[in-house]
């Protein structure tokens, strides 16, 4: 009797209630709520060709990109050769224009300087999402130094290239739900991971490593390095990892290579394996040059990307050096479709013709003999 009472005055002056509503009720009543925000993110490229023509027509005078849409809007980039105002000196400026009649968009804008030798591009954002109407439909200047711009490394040929990076929001909205009961209500919007890591490396906040690849350097991230490819791990963290402020050189390997699987290892995937102009035989040495690349650092998804492209534009010219390729670094199914595709006589003496057959020879003596025994059958 005497211990009940003493624990009721014990909650009394604790401030603990003497009923107390059980757990189960509690969770029962229990609801959340989520800001849910649903986006569209791409990209437009614009070259500009002839900068020294347009250079000097004068402040705040306009060259506009074609219009492209992107989150269901039409835009155009315009480009100010002389600046659009005369400070800051010395200095080209960008905007972004929403051509859409009587609309209304709100957006997030990267606008990216490329470098045309591989190297690192220069970046610029808008750190605030951008509210643009018919009545004011034009972004912030991101605004470039000439001197910068005249480079070799962003001027070339008289042309240099701009990539703008739009996340338009489409819709926002406040969805409440019971969590005991409707959990599956609340929307989950796209992942978008891959586009916020490339805009980290295009824009090369938070770099802690660089790379010197035949002259040119490329900033990137240890950690993501790691993550995504097993021989960075083991050269960034293993006993390299003292090294912490020093360029690691990259031997046989072309900047141009180098920089397509460093954007690869952050997005997943590889837009400049798609053909451009008809011109397959770039594509093909491209995609040949990185398949050895992803073997090297253990970069699987790459490497199967090169071997259905090259496997897609197999012919008598190539097949040879895609088959070496494919017995070099262990391209099984890459190396059988070569073979069927060389298994027809007069493939096979047109084969026997080309440059890369007689390296063939050399470097994978094995394959030969399995060419022996398809010009032996092929004889009966």
């Amino acid at each position: 009797m005497l211990s009940s009472v003493a624990s009721a005055l014990m909650d009394a002056c604790l401030g603990f209630p003497l009923f107390r509503t059980s757990t189960s009720d509690a969770r029962e009543s229990e609801t959340a709520s989520a800001r849910v925000t649903e986006t569209s993110t791409g990209s437009h490229l614009f070259k500009v060709m002839g900068y020294s023509f347009d250079k000097g027509i004068g402040v705040g005078k306009r060259i506009s990109s074609a219009i492209f849409t992107l989150g269901g809007y039409d835009w155009t980039i315009g480009y100010y050769p002389d600046g659009k105002s005369a400070e800051p000196k010395n200095s080209i400026a960008f905007d972004l224009n929403l051509r859409s009649p009587n609309a209304k968009a709100k957006v997030k804008m990267t606008l990216t300087l490329l470098s045309q030798t591989g190297g690192a591009p220069i970046g610029h954002y808008t750190p605030n999402v951008v509210t643009l109407s018919t009545n004011y439909p034009w972004s912030p200047l991101f605004t470039f130094k000439r001197d910068q711009l005249e480079s070799f490394q962003y001027l070339k040929n008289d042309s240099f290239t701009v990539r703008c990076t739009l996340t338009v929001i489409k819709r926002s909205a406040l969805e409440t739900t019971n969590c005991k009961t409707q959990p599956s209500t609340v929307k989950l919007q796209p992942s978008n991971l891959h586009q916020q890591l490339t805009s980290l490396l295009e824009v090369g906040y938070g770099t802690d490593v660089s790379f010197n690849v035949s002259g040119v350097t490329f900033g990137a991230h240890r950690c993501v390095l790691a993550a995504r490819s097993p021989v960075f791990r083991v050269e960034l963290f293993g006993p390299m990892k003292g090294k912490m402020n020093e360029s690691i050189e990259i031997k046989d390997m072309e900047p141009l290579v180098f920089k397509v699987m460093l954007h690869f290892i952050y997005s997943d995937s590889v837009p400049e394996l798609e053909e451009v102009d008809g011109n397959k035989d770039a594509l093909i040495v491209l995609a040949q040059h990185l398949l050895v690349a992803a073997d090297r650092y253990g970069l699987e998804r790459l490497k199967q990307l090169c071997e259905i492209k090259m496997y897609e534009f197999i012919d008598a010219n190539n097949v040879a050096t895609t088959l070496t390729l494919a017995d070099q670094h262990n391209c099984s199914q890459l190396k059988a479709a070569c073979i069927e595709f060389i298994k027809p006589p007069e493939v096979l003496a047109a084969v026997m013709l080309t440059e890369g057959f007689e390296h063939m020879v050399k470097s994978c003596p094995t394959i030969l003999e399995e060419l022996r025994k398809l010009k032996s059958h092929a004889r009966r």
